[in-house]
């Protein structure tokens, strides 16, 4: 018994470091770049690994936190990120939702890219899996099961894919990667527009 309980932490320990490894390393590659942007195609799949839909837009990040993503077609929305709060446009309800960093990182773990933030990563695990970097929650009730990076050749974002809770899948593929983008000064500010909508949860 001694030796199967001595084997047994053994075997902990080697995970352990193997864990933390795969998370130093994806935090290495995030933090070789302070400015990112590119453009992205998503294929969203069911639950049985059918297509359901897909979807064409832009991103660009800054550390630390600050975040745009637009979604162009086939349904506009937008997601800006000030380093602060967080702000979910729908233009076709013509509603926008304002809520704090730290929430919205809770279902949308790609603001984890644009963060530097110790104590956030330690929610998460990481591991490797071929080519990925696989991002899981330490809380089995988040919407986001599972969240997988890969690189091309020089180190940039190429491939993320999300995977929910409910099973529901959506792949990203980039290009047009940029690690030193220029980058306007309102580009991660919103301001509403008139008549809209506002659900503010701050």
């Amino acid at each position: 018994m001694k030796k199967l309980a001595t084997l047994g932490v053994l075997l902990w320990s080697v995970s352990a470091v193997a864990l933390a490894d795969a998370r130093a390393e994806l935090r290495q590659k995030l933090s070789a770049f302070e400015q990112f942007s590119a453009d992205f195609s998503q294929q969203v799949f069911d639950e049985s690994g059918d297509p359901m839909q897909s979807a064409e837009g832009s991103m660009q990040l800054a550390r630390p936190d600050r975040f745009r993503w637009h979604t162009a077609t086939p349904d506009e929305s937008l997601i800006v990120s000030n380093g602060t709060d967080v702000w979910i446009y729908d233009p076709f309800v013509e509603q926008v939702s304002i809520v704090p960093l730290e929430q919205a990182v809770q279902n949308t773990p790609f603001l984890l890219i644009s963060g530097s933030d110790d104590s956030r990563w330690q929610q998460y695990r990481v591991t490797r899996k071929g080519a990925d970097y696989v991002v899981t929650s330490k809380d089995p009730g988040e919407l986001i099961q599972e969240f997988s990076l890969r690189f091309d050749h020089a180190n940039r974002i190429e491939r993320f894919t999300v995977l929910e809770s409910g099973g529901q899948r959506s792949e990203f593929s980039l290009r047009n990667i940029n690690t030193a983008p220029a980058t306007a000064a309102d580009s991660f500010q919103f301001t509403p527009p008139a008549g809209v909508m506002i659900d503010d949860q701050r």
